[in-house]
């Protein structure tokens, strides 16, 4: 068991990069499936006090008429500008050393978008045996895709993706295959590799369970699950969402309970919660490290990381102890639904953990 998993915590919330729905269009994408989705915010323990913010805002230079604390009142741009924004510098300071721990789940919408193929594939007798390669499979569909994502889209388009005829699945698999190694049969690993043969043989027979009876080009309803994720993890907390209407009327039609207990949520308007305004500025720097993380190769980063200024290194190095102190607290507060290989670009950029060799391109 996890500890502090049922540590009654206070959780705050706010999101950033909320698409609500992303859909395949002749051209590719309705949104950039690049940027993403973050819920999270800060969590405060049973007893624990969120300090008056009033200095903050002081010290932030924020107008008093300003009625909340915005990621804009502090700094506007990419994470590059953020990264180098003094005030932001003061806001993770504080943070630090408030009665707070921080919390997110960061989700991937590319990859959620993309990874069903690998899932109806390997859910066969004959390709049983690779499950335990699942996450190796789906974080090499990702860096295939990723060089190309519109070019990708708009091949899913073309047999109604996510909801393939089934006379239609082999020729999609060996669409898939032909367009992921266009460029010739380069492995970067074994896993590459194996997706490769996988694609191959799955084309000669095989059904695609989890793309069909689903509304063609739809990729992505909704958040729901994530907010739901998050119910289900911590049971013995108290959630407190931003105000957020559609997610707040599905989460109604559910009864969501744990042991015969129901699960403790609510909504609130971020006016008259300063947390979830903390929430709102947290959330904003966590989607662009994560986006950023998703977008650049680690070549790029590499090259950019040697060239950050001594406040863009501080900035990073607080966003680091803000994680690392959250992690200690209890690992669960810290959940990134991401390919493998952008969870070891986000390790390697902020903690110095050496990024693996082999999710390095040909």
């Amino acid at each position: 068991l996890m500890p502090n998993i049922h540590k009654h915590y206070t959780l705050y919330y706010d999101e950033t990069n909320n698409i609500r729905r992303l859909a395949l269009t002749d051209t590719g994408l309705n949104h950039d499936a690049l940027d993403c989705f973050v819920l999270g915010g800060i969590a405060l323990e049973p007893g624990a006090e969120l300090p008056d913010i009033g200095a903050l805002r002081s010290q932030l230079r924020i107008q008093p008429s300003a009625p909340e604390m915005k990621l804009r009142h502090l700094v506007q741009g990419d994470y590059a500008a953020c990264l180098g924004s003094h005030k932001l510098e003061y806001f993770l300071r504080w943070l630090l050393e408030a009665p707070v721990y921080i919390h997110y789940s960061n989700f991937s919408v590319l990859n959620w978008s993309i990874v069903d193929l690998v899932d109806s594939l390997i859910v066969h007798e004959r390709f049983r045996h690779l499950i335990v390669k699942h996450d190796e499979l789906k974080n090499e569909l990702h860096a295939l895709v990723r060089s190309d994502p519109l070019g990708y889209f708009r091949l899913l388009k073309t047999y109604d993706y996510p909801n393939i005829a089934i006379k239609q699945a082999s020729d999609f698999v060996l669409a898939v295959r032909a367009f992921l190694f266009r460029n010739g049969y380069l492995f970067r690993n074994f896993a590459t590799m194996t997706l490769c043969d996988l694609l191959q043989e799955a084309a000669r027979d095989t059904t695609l369970d989890f793309l069909v009876d689903h509304e063609p080009d739809v990729l992505l309803k909704s958040f729901d699950t994530v907010f739901l994720h998050r119910l289900a993890t911590f049971t013995s907390a108290e959630h407190v969402f931003d105000e957020e209407p559609q997610i707040r009327e599905r989460l109604g039609r559910r009864q969501i309970h744990c042991e015969g207990k129901a699960i403790s949520y609510r909504f609130a308007n971020s006016l008259d919660e300063p947390a979830i305004q903390l929430s709102d500025v947290l959330c904003g720097i966590l989607g662009k490290h994560f986006s950023c993380m998703e977008k650049l190769s680690i070549e790029e980063l590499e090259a950019w990381r040697p060239k950050l200024s001594d406040q863009q290194c501080r900035n990073a190095a607080l966003l680091a102890q803000l994680i690392d102190k959250a992690d200690g607290e209890c690992q669960a507060l810290l959940f990134n639904q991401a390919p493998n290989d952008s969870k070891a670009k986000s390790l390697w950029f902020l903690h110095g953990i050496e990024y693996p060799e082999d999710f390095r391109d040909c």
